[in-house]
């Protein structure tokens, strides 16, 4: 049986959490899903392959083999208290995809006591080992980063116009790492021409994020959706991967990954953002 939590402990000051790769769901509760909840479309497809250059880098890895469709483990449990929410990207057991289409069968959704249930065996001691990373990467390095990498659809109706952009970044409105995480990350964007950019707007960093970036103790959090385009060739089941845009975007997160240990050891300084267009000259006085 595929372990639950997955851990690859390393010593860099770079933790890379990958919360939404996982595929596993539990044969009694499969059985309770429609054809669609089955096919597990808002999974963050092949991610571990992609950022399979941790060993490399001395980068720590955390991980679940469970599908966020059993629970999401960027999600708020509080939230559950009061019902499950309707919006699918911030339940912690969603009932819909994220285009709105159900994920169980009639009278088959799961009721509060069964969501507490997953809660306590998934959500709980996932966070047990986050927080244990992240004390044992601190005791070894003075800032210590966290990195959650997720991807998305490029395209889902229900959630944004158009095409989603190929870089979208998420710092809890910059309260979860210093500015210099975020500028190394969103350097990602020269990476992808033309493919766009969002900060605090696809995602604003998530439940993770939200608890455990402290950057004033030391521990920077960011999170990072990047496209599906950007590595995989037909965003439909199965997510074929298409291996030169997964060879160019493999070495794009090394690039930034790399960046940001040095920037933790402080070896390197982030680079300069151009944040607003300049003036027009009638204003510039």
């Amino acid at each position: 049986m595929a372990k639950m939590i997955v851990v690859e402990e390393r010593n860099s000051p770079l933790l890379l959490v990958l919360p939404h790769s996982g595929q596993r769901i539990p044969r009694e509760l499969e059985r309770r899903m429609t054809a669609t909840g089955r096919l597990q479309t808002d999974l963050s497809w092949h991610m571990d392959q992609v950022a399979d250059f941790a060993a490399e880098l001395d980068i720590t890895v955390l991980r679940t083999s469970t599908s966020r469709l059993v629970i999401d483990v960027d999600r708020d449990p509080v939230r559950e208290a009061d019902g499950q929410p309707s919006d699918p990207a911030v339940a912690l057991c969603p009932l819909t995809t994220l285009d709105g289409k159900r994920v169980y069968q009639a009278d088959e959704d799961p009721g509060p006591v069964e969501i507490d249930e997953r809660r306590r065996l998934f959500h709980e001691p996932f966070h047990t080992a986050l927080g244990l990373q992240i004390e044992r990467l601190k005791r070894m390095n003075k800032q210590v980063v966290l990195f959650n990498v997720q991807s998305m659809r490029s395209r889902i109706k229900a959630r944004f116009a158009g095409e989603l952009p190929m870089v979208n970044l998420g710092t809890c409105q910059g309260r979860s790492c210093h500015e210099d995480v975020s500028s190394i990350v969103a350097s990602l964007e020269r990476d992808f021409p033309g493919g766009g950019i969002s900060e605090n707007d696809i995602t604003t960093g998530g439940f993770i994020a939200q608890m455990v970036g402290q950057p004033r103790d030391g521990v920077h959090a960011i999170t990072l959706v990047l496209a599906q385009r950007a590595y995989i060739r037909h965003e439909t089941p199965p997510f074929e991967m298409d291996k030169e845009r997964l060879r160019q975007t493999r070495a794009a997160l090394r690039r930034v990954s790399s960046d940001l240990i040095d920037w933790a050891k402080g070896a390197q300084k982030a680079p300069p953002r151009t944040l607003l267009e300049p003036l027009p000259d009638f204003l510039s006085v």
